[in-house]
C-alpha cells in the first residue's frame, strides 16, 4: 500500500462486501483488544483487513509455519514494528530475550508520537500458547498499542476472563453470518443470476453462512437454487461446499455424526466414533464446512446445516433410527426432554415420545427449534392414535406459517375420535380431551370465533368428567389454562382471559420461558382491558433479573411486550413502547398475535409520528397478512382502529362506510368508533344513544367504557344539557382513578374537556396528564371531509414539489390534481397552497 504507516493489510477482492455493522461493532476508538473468532469461510480476514485500512498506523501480520514459534513470531512482529516505529528498530529479538518482550517494548511504545495497531491474522496456527500471553501483557502495560486478533479457535485472547479484565470486543460467528439485507446487496454486487427470492432462500437456508451465501450467488443460470418453497432440497450448491470429502478416511464416520446437530466426544463415542484426531474432523474444519463450539458442558463438533444435510442424505432410514435409539437413552439420562422426544419421533419409539410430551409439554417446546418438524416424519396412523402428539405436531406447522396444514391436521381426527367416544357410552378419556383441545385450536387457527367459544366450552366440561390414572392432565393443566387465556383474549374476551389467569397458580414444575407464559398473558389483559394499574403491577413481576436468559426474545414474551407497549403509551412514552413492540418483530411471520402486534404498532405510530403515518403502518401489515386468517373479534379490533385513524386524518366519510350501525352490537369497539365518528359529524342523538346501549356496559372492557363514557359527556355537552354532561363526565374521571387509563381523555374534543374538567375536584393533576398526550382527533367544528385522493394531494402540497412533479408522482394528470387543491382550498377555506398547508396543520390533518 502507498501509507507507509501501513504494513502488511491485505488488499481488499473485487466482490468484497462492505458491512458498515461489523466495522462498528469493532469500533474506531482506542480499545486494547478486539477478536475477530469463528470457522473458516467466515469473512475474519476481509473484515480485520477493512476495519484496519482506516486506523492511522497498522502493521499486519498472518501467522504461518515460519512464525508459529515464539522466536519466529516476535521476530517478524518487532521487524515489522520497527518499520513504522523507528524507536523499535533497533530491538534485537533473541532465544533469550524474547521472553522480556511484553516488559521491554512498553516503554519504547509509549514514546511514540501515535499509537499502532497491530492485527494478528490465522492465530489459531500459534504453536506456544505462551505468544497469547506475551500479547495480553503487552497490550496491558501500554496504551500506544492495540492488539487485533483472527482466529478459528478459543483461547486466553478468547476467554471470558480475559474480557472482563481489560476491555476487549469479541465478533463471532453469529455477527458475522450475513443478514438478509446484506445477502441482497450481495447478490446485486456480483450480477447474481438469482431472484430476490431465490437469493432469499439461500440465506434462510444457510442462516446466512458467509461461505454458502457466497458461493450460492455465484450459481449459474443452470443450476438455480431453488425457490423459497423447496429449500430441503439437497442442490448443487451443497455437494459443490462438501466437496470430495466422501473420498476421504472416515467419511461413514461423518455421516453418522450428521444425525445430530451438534456432537460431543462422549455423544459420538455412543454412536460408535472416536473424535479424537479423527482425520475427516481435521478436514471439515480446514475447509470451514464445521468446527467445535463451546456446548452446556462440553465441546460440540457442529457441521454447517448445509453440509449436515448433504451428509445425512447418505444415511439410511434403518442406520437413522438405530442411532436415534441409543441417543433417546442418552437424552433421558440427562435430563433433556425435547432431546429425547425429538430422537424418539425419529427412532419411531412413538410412546416415549408421548410420555416426553405428555409429563414435560413446555419443556418440550422450549428446547426444540423451529425446524424440528422437518426432520421428523409422523404417519397419520400415528397422529390419529395420538393426539396429543397430533396437537403438538399441528403447533409446530403454524410455527412454520403452514396455517393451512395446521388446520387440517388438527381437524382431522376429530370425527374419528367422537365416533370412538360415542361407542363407548360417552365416556371421556384423556385423548378425548387433546382431541376437543385439538378441534378448539384449529377452529382458532382458522379464524373461526362463532364456533371456538362453543369448542372450548365443552373442552373444559370434558376436564372433570375424564378418566386420567395417569395424572396426564395434572401435568399439563397449565397449558390448558394459558391456551384458554389466549383463546380468550384473541377472541377479544379480554374479562373472561383475566378471570382464567386469576384461578390458583398452576403447578411450576417445568422452569425457562415457558413457565412465565401465564404472567406474560396477564400483562396483556390488564393493559389491553385498559387496567393499567394492574398491568404495571404484573409487568413488575417480570423485571429482567428474573428472567430467564433470552425470554425477551421468546414467544412467550410477545403478550408481555404488547402489553408494556400499552402501558408506555399511558405514560407518554412512545419510544419505550417501540423498544418493546421492535422485540416481537422476528416472529410477525408466523405468530399467532400479529393482529395485536398491528394494533399495538399503529397505535404508537400515531401517537408519535400521527395518524397518516400510522395509517399507513396500519394498511401495510394488513396487506402482508392478507392471506392470514383473521377471526371476526381480531378484525373488529383493526376495523375500528382504522376507523378511528380515517377520522384523525380528516376522512370522517371513509370512516363512516368502512363501519355500518349494524356491525357495532357484538364488539364495543366499533360501537367507540362509530359513535365518535358521529359526535365528530355534529350527530349528538345518535352517537349518545350508541354510548348508552347497555349491550356496551355488559361486554366492553373498562377502555371501551371510558371511552364512551367520554363521548357520552360530550355528546350531552353540545346538545344543552351540562348537567348531564358534568354527571358522565364525573363518571369517567372515577374509573379513570380505579383504572390508571388517561389516554381516552386525549381522544375527547379539547374545548370538551376543558369546560367538563374545571369542574372537577382537584382537576388540575388530569389537566396536566392529559395535556402530556398528543391532539389524537380535530376538533368537530375543524373537521374537514377530504377524499382518499385529496388527503394524498394535501400531504403532497406539504412538499416543495410543483404540481406536475406531484402530479407525475401519483399517476394523474396535472388538471386533475389543479381540480383536487380547488376542492381542498374550498373545503379548507383559503385560497392558496401555503395557506391550505398552514390551515392543514393548524387543523391536524398534517
Amino acid at each position: 500500500m502507498n501509507d507507509p504507516t501501513t504494513v502488511g493489510v491485505p488488499r481488499p477482492s473485487r466482490d468484497h462486501l462492505s458491512r458498515p455493522r461489523l466495522l462498528a461493532a469493532l469500533g474506531d476508538g482506542e480499545l486494547p483488544l478486539r477478536v475477530v473468532r469463528a470457522p473458516a469461510g467466515y469473512g475474519k480476514t476481509a473484515l480485520l483487513a477493512e476495519w484496519a485500512r482506516s486506523r492511522p498506523a497498522t502493521v499486519w501480520i498472518t501467522v504461518d509455519d515460519e512464525c508459529a514459534t515464539r522466536l519466529g513470531f516476535w521476530s517478524r512482529v518487532v521487524a515489522l514494528l520497527g518499520t513504522v516505529h523507528p524507536a523499535l528498530a533497533d530491538v534485537e529479538v533473541s532465544a533469550d530475550a524474547v521472553g522480556h518482550l511484553p516488559a521491554l517494548l512498553p516503554p519504547l511504545l509509549d514514546a511514540g508520537e501515535r499509537p499502532l495497531t497491530l492485527v494478528v491474522d490465522a492465530a489459531e496456527r500459534l504453536a506456544d500458547p505462551k505468544i497469547e500471553g506475551d500479547l495480553l501483557r503487552l497490550v496491558t502495560h501500554t496504551a500506544r498499542l492495540e492488539l487485533a486478533v483472527g482466529t478459528r479457535r478459543d483461547g486466553e485472547l478468547t476467554d471470558p476472563a480475559t474480557a472482563l479484565s481489560i476491555d476487549a470486543v469479541t465478533v463471532g460467528p453469529r455477527q458475522l453470518a450475513f443478514t438478509a439485507e446484506e445477502a441482497a446487496r450481495l447478490a446485486a454486487q456480483v450480477d447474481s443470476p438469482l431472484t430476490a427470492e431465490q437469493v432469499g432462500a439461500l440465506h434462510d437456508a444457510s442462516a446466512g453462512w458467509p461461505l454458502a451465501v457466497r458461493a450460492g450467488v455465484r450459481l449459474a443460470h443452470e443450476h438455480p437454487w431453488p425457490a423459497a418453497h423447496e429449500v430441503d432440497t439437497l442442490s448443487r450448491l451443497q455437494w459443490m461446499l462438501v466437496g470430495d470429502l466422501e473420498e476421504l478416511p472416515g467419511f461413514a464416520d461423518l455421516v453418522l455424526l450428521s444425525v445430530v446437530d451438534g456432537v460431543s466426544v462422549r455423544q459420538a463415542e455412543l454412536l460408535g466414533v472416536h473424535l479424537d484426531g479423527h482425520p475427516i474432523v481435521a478436514a471439515v474444519e480446514a475447509r470451514g464446512l464445521g468446527g467445535w463450539e463451546d456446548g452446556l458442558g462440553e465441546p460440540r463438533f457442529r457441521l454447517q446445516p448445509l453440509v449436515r444435510d448433504a451428509v445425512r442424505g447418505r444415511l439410511d432410514d434403518d442406520r437413522l433410527r438405530a442411532a436415534h435409539r441409543r441417543l433417546v437413552d442418552w437424552y433421558e439420562d440427562r435430563g433433556d426432554r425435547a432431546g429425547a422426544f425429538e430422537s424418539a419421533l425419529i427412532a419411531q419409539e412413538w410412546q416415549r415420545a408421548r410420555t416426553h410430551l405428555g409429563q414435560a409439554f413446555r419443556e418440550v417446546a422450549g428446547g426444540l427449534d423451529r425446524q424440528w418438524l422437518r426432520r421428523v416424519d409422523v404417519p397419520k396412523p400415528v397422529l390419529r392414535a395420538q393426539p396429543l402428539l397430533a396437537l403438538f405436531v399441528a403447533v409446530g406447522h403454524y410455527a412454520l406459517g403452514d396455517v393451512a396444514k395446521a388446520v387440517r391436521l388438527l381437524t382431522a381426527g376429530v370425527a374419528t375420535a367422537e365416533w370412538q367416544r360415542l361407542s363407548r357410552h360417552g365416556r371421556v378419556s384423556v385423548d378425548h380431551v387433546w382431541i376437543q383441545g385439538m378441534l378448539t385450536l384449529g377452529l382458532r387457527f382458522a379464524g373461526r370465533d362463532e364456533l371456538v367459544q362453543p369448542a372450548l366450552r365443552r373442552l373444559h366440561a370434558m376436564l372433570p368428567r375424564a378418566a386420567d390414572p395417569a395424572g396426564e392432565l395434572d401435568h399439563l393443566r397449565p397449558i390448558i389454562v394459558t391456551q384458554t387465556a389466549s383463546t380468550h383474549l384473541l377472541l377479544d374476551r379480554v374479562d373472561d382471559a383475566v378471570r382464567t389467569l386469576a384461578e390458583p397458580p398452576p403447578s411450576r414444575a417445568a422452569g425457562g420461558s415457558g413457565a412465565l407464559h401465564a404472567e406474560s398473558l396477564a400483562v396483556l389483559a390488564h393493559a389491553s382491558a385498559g387496567r393499567i394499574t394492574q398491568a404495571r403491577a404484573a409487568l413488575a413481576e417480570l423485571v429482567d433479573p428474573r428472567l430467564p436468559r433470552f425470554f425477551n426474545a421468546g414467544f412467550y414474551a410477545i403478550p408481555k411486550h404488547i402489553g408494556a407497549a400499552y402501558v408506555h403509551l399511558e405514560d407518554h412514552r412512545p419510544d419505550a413502547a417501540d423498544d418493546e413492540l421492535a422485540q416481537t418483530l422476528p416472529h410477525w411471520p408466523t405468530v399467532e398475535w400479529w393482529p395485536m402486534v398491528l394494533h399495538a404498532r399503529t397505535l404508537q405510530r400515531w401517537h408519535a409520528a400521527g395518524p397518516a403515518e400510522a395509517l399507513h403502518l396500519l394498511e401495510t401489515g394488513l396487506a402482508e397478512k392478507s392471506r392470514k386468517p383473521l377471526g371476526a373479534a381480531m378484525r373488529a379490533m383493526l376495523t375500528a382502529v382504522r376507523a378511528e385513524l380515517l377520522l384523525a386524518a380528516g376522512r370522517p366519510a371513509e370512516a363512516r362506510r368502512l363501519i355500518p350501525s349494524r356491525r357495532i352490537r357484538p364488539y364495543p369497539r366499533l360501537a367507540v368508533a362509530k359513535a365518535r365518528g358521529l359526535l365528530l359529524d355534529g350527530d349528538h342523538a345518535r352517537a349518545l344513544a350508541i354510548t348508552v346501549a347497555p349491550e356496551h356496559e355488559h361486554r366492553g372492557t373498562p377502555r371501551d367504557r371510558l371511552h364512551l363514557g367520554l363521548i357520552a359527556a360530550s355528546a350531552r355537552l353540545r346538545s344543552g344539557d351540562p348537567a348531564a354532561a358534568a354527571r358522565a363526565f364525573a363518571g369517567a374521571v372515577a374509573r379513570s382513578r380505579d383504572t390508571g387509563l388517561r389516554s381516552p381523555f386525549a381522544a375527547m374534543p379539547q374545548a370538551d374537556f376543558r369546560t367538563l374538567v374545571a369542574a372537577v375536584p382537584d382537576g388540575a393533576e388530569l389537566r396536566a396528564d392529559v395535556g402530556r398526550f398528543p391532539a389524537l382527533f380535530p376538533e368537530p367544528d375543524a373537521l374537514v371531509s377530504l377524499t382518499r385522493r385529496e388527503s394524498a394531494v394535501l400531504a403532497e402540497l406539504a412538499t416543495p414539489d410543483t404540481l406536475p412533479v406531484i402530479a407525475g408522482r401519483l399517476g394523474v394528470a396535472a388538471g386533475t390534481v389543479k381540480s383536487q387543491c380547488r376542492a381542498i382550498y374550498r373545503k379548507l377555506g383559503v385560497s392558496g397552497r401555503d395557506d391550505a398547508v398552514a390551515e392543514a396543520r393548524r387543523r391536524g390533518l398534517l
